[in-house]
């Protein structure tokens, strides 16, 4: 019968090192992958009107009593919890800006636009560019001075309009 000595030196620090090396690794992966998600709240109260920077390429403008949520993930995800805002999205390229309006999706291709929530959903004017608004009936493009209702299954009343009625709120800002 043999008996078992103990393995060569080189073969434990081999085995140790490498168990190192993995939990490094790991967490080293995780330092550099993991960033908490943060949501910031803005909201006005009934009178008040306020701008907000969300990121350096995105203002929001709320209009009384009119409340956003802003992600900090690239890119922000904002969601319309009230009321009525405008969103000036600058910069080169599509999809700086992702918007949730009840069950709709609103996404930017560079633009201007406002967004109005109501109960049965919201409505969209754009004053320049283009947005897709995803609804369960599919994908929609509203470009420059056009305005359209939606509700989560569709979206309605799409139609030419003048920059006066893109957000009528806005007036001498």
């Amino acid at each position: 019968m043999a008996t078992l000595g103990r393995p060569p030196v080189w073969q434990r620090f081999l085995v140790h090192g490498s168990i190192v090396a993995a939990a490094v690794s790991l967490g080293l992966i995780s330092w550099f992958i993991a960033k908490p998600l943060s949501t910031r709240l803005h909201e006005t109260e009934p009178g008040q009107r306020i701008t907000v920077t969300a990121t350096p390429n995105i203002d929001i403008s709320l209009d009384a009593d009119s409340s956003v949520t802003v992600s900090n993930t690239d890119p922000p995800r904002i969601e319309l919890l009230r009321g009525n805002a405008y969103f000036d999205v600058r910069g080169e390229g599509p999809g700086k800006l992702q918007l949730k309006v009840g069950t709709t999706y609103i996404r930017d291709t560079g633009t201007r636009f406002s967004v109005s929530k109501t109960p049965a959903g919201g409505s969209i004017a754009v004053a320049s560019g283009q947005v897709e608004v995803q609804v369960e009936m599919g994908t929609y493009l509203i470009g420059a001075h056009e305005t359209a209702n939606f509700d989560g299954v569709r979206v309605t009343g799409q139609r030419i309009i003048p920059d006066s009625a893109i957000a009528p709120w806005r007036r001498g800002v």
